[in-house]
């Protein structure tokens, strides 16, 4: 189990001395360094990726998964070392180079005041190495732990927590926990504790979510009836004005409008077509 923390001012130091190995074994010859990868390919053992298995297991979680890889595969392309070759290699100096990548991943402003220790079993780091994504969803799994935005950090009482993330040659192996430093006194709190607090911090996440997709509806409805509204009272609006039309009942503005000849001229001939309908039953000739 390896814990720690090197920097980004080890991280360049360590850049330097493998360029400076890359460039000697280059001096070798090139039949030296095929018998070196000949070497080394012989001796790497082959083994299914971590990530492959995790999604045979868990299908419903493969996108998941993905995603994570994805955002690990960034670290490397941000930091430029996509192309770094792991098996030239030796595991002190593979622990510094992923030990760097680490310490590269910010973290959202709201865990300012959390402290992350986290750890790789030796079979881990023995995966790692070999295995390019299971490497990627490690780094990618920490992306996405420490840009979670902790909306309550900010209110009183809040207290910073210690966070352990513990990995193992398997994403199943993977432990995280976080547990709050200041816990009001000097009494031990057991792992029942741990998970009570845990799960009650996961429960008010969900409950603020919650809130805020019912205000949300709320204000959706409020808009909608207010719509629903004022298409009601245009629709009463127009029956009033239709029927004052009809009946010759128009006042104030609208009269100036009738008065115009605009309307008066419809009026006229709806009389007259009345007038001539009027007749022509008294006549009987409908």
């Amino acid at each position: 189990m390896s814990i720690g923390s090197i920097g980004y001012t080890g991280y360049t130091q360590y850049t330097a001395s493998y360029i400076a190995k890359q460039a000697s074994v280059s001096k070798s010859g090139f039949s030296g360094a095929v018998e070196g990868a000949e070497t080394a390919a012989g001796t790497k053992k082959v083994t299914e990726s971590a990530v492959d298995a995790f999604k045979k297991k868990h299908p419903d979680d493969a996108a998941h998964v993905n995603s994570q890889v994805k955002a690990g595969k960034k670290v490397l392309e941000k930091n430029g070392v996509t192309d770094v070759s792991r098996e030239d290699m030796t595991m002190e100096e593979y622990k510094q180079f992923f030990t760097a990548l680490m310490d590269s991943i910010p973290r959202d402003p709201s865990q300012r005041n959390d402290v992350e220790i986290w750890s790789i079993t030796e079979k881990g780091w023995e995966q790692m190495k070999n295995d390019p994504d299971y490497e990627a969803w490690v780094l990618g799994y920490t992306v996405e732990n420490r840009s979670v935005y902790i909306p309550f950090a900010s209110w009183p009482g809040y207290s910073p927590c210690l966070c352990t993330e513990k990995f193992g040659d398997s994403i199943e192996q993977h432990i995280g926990q976080s547990v709050p430093m200041n816990t009001g006194g000097s009494k031990k709190t057991n792992s029942s504790d741990e998970e009570s607090w845990w799960v009650k911090r996961q429960k008010r996440l969900k409950e603020l979510l919650e809130e805020q997709q019912k205000r949300a509806r709320q204000q959706r409805a409020l808009e909608r009836n207010a719509m629903e509204e004022a298409m009601l009272q245009e629709q009463m609006a127009s029956s009033a004005r239709l029927k004052n039309f009809l009946t010759d009942g128009v006042t104030g503005d609208e009269e100036i409008a009738f008065q115009t000849g605009h309307f008066s001229a419809a009026v006229s001939t709806y009389e007259s077509i009345m007038d001539l309908f009027s007749n022509s039953v008294a006549g009987g000739k409908i």
